[in-house]
């Protein structure tokens, strides 16, 4: 009796061992396929951001670029689809990508940035140095050096140079306070039409002073105070009969700006700007804070340069709330 129940014993523990060996078997090949799956997937997702990426980086270069043909191929395969739809302004950028039979969709949407996101913009610095008493609240990029003595303060949110820090002493004397984030070595494309743009766009729906060597023009709340010499009186007009679009070119002569801005504006000229005293939105936003935006908002440009005119309104300080824009020249004080 004892061998018989050593017998069914031993043929019992057989059984379950065999049992377990199968169940092994199945969770390693589960965990093979499992595994593999998850391998397929992955690839199939890079694949598709190489593909969103690939777009972003030609539409960086050629706002209307569209891909010439898809579906592109990945490893010798056709397996990276990519559409563009222009959707008014804002761009849908669509990457399938595919690997063995697993595909993975990635959508983005895309719009142009706009150099009014800018609180200061330059290609050139020239010989601008900033400087202890200088302070700039917004974003701030130059294609050039940044200059800086004496601790200079950008108060954000990001800061950017596409060529190097210098310093009119050392460091130590002269490193500027950078509140946010600081990326140099970035450049940004600067477009070589934005004087063209701005005369067309005051031609229609616009104002265009056309024969005077210099405008002064002041802008106060709902009106525009302007005149063609420094010495004339103001003729004052409603804002939105001068210009119902809000854009105001001044055609081979020199721009004279200062004042209170109410609502959105683009104003310039085909040579300078100069800034004879405080131009300030009426309604002042947090520049830190990108949930209160101001109804204001002005772009000034110029195709040399923007200068802070030497004059006893501006001996000790100006204030300039605008995105600046000069074609081949750059800001002067």
């Amino acid at each position: 009796m004892g061998g018989k129940a050593s017998l069914l014993i031993l043929l019992g523990f057989s059984t379950i061992m065999i049992l377990v060996g199968l169940n092994m078997n199945r969770a390693s090949t589960s965990a093979v396929d499992n595994s593999s799956k998850y391998y397929e997937i992955s690839a199939a997702k890079e694949i598709s951001r190489s593909g969103i990426n690939l777009a972003l980086n030609n539409l960086s270069r050629n706002n209307s670029w569209v891909p010439s043909k898809s579906p592109y191929s990945y490893m010798g395969k056709n397996n990276l689809e990519i559409s563009v739809k222009d959707t008014g302004g804002v761009k849908i950028v669509t990457a399938i990508g595919t690997y063995a039979d697993k595909s993975r969709l990635i959508e983005v949407k895309i719009n142009q940035s706009s150099f009014s996101e800018y609180a200061y913009f330059s290609n050139i610095e020239g010989n601008i140095w900033w400087s202890a008493k200088d302070s700039v609240s917004g974003p701030f990029h130059t294609n050039d050096d940044i200059q800086v003595q004496g601790h200079p303060f950008f108060a954000g949110p990001r800061t950017s140079h596409g060529g190097k820090m210098k310093y009119y002493t050392d460091k130590p004397t002269d490193d500027p306070t950078i509140v946010g984030t600081y990326t140099p070595g970035v450049k940004i494309e600067l477009p070589k039409d934005g004087i063209t743009k701005l005369a067309t766009s005051a031609g229609s729906g616009g104002y265009v002073f056309n024969g005077a060597k210099d405008v002064y023009l002041e802008f106060a709340g709902d009106s525009i105070k302007y005149k063609m010499k420094s010495s004339d009186p103001y003729i004052t007009v409603l804002a939105t009969d001068m210009a119902p679009n809000g854009v105001i070119y001044v055609d081979n002569g020199d721009l004279h700006l200062q004042g209170t801005v109410k609502n959105k504006w683009s104003v310039g000229s085909d040579k300078n700007v100069y800034l004879d005293d405080d131009i300030v939105y009426s309604n002042i936003p947090d520049p830190m804070d990108i949930n209160d935006p101001s109804k204001d908002l002005l772009g000034i440009l110029a195709k040399k340069d923007v200068i802070i005119t030497d004059n006893a309104a501006n001996k000790t300080d100006i204030n300039i709330h605008a995105a600046i824009y000069c074609e081949t020249g750059s800001l002067v004080a």
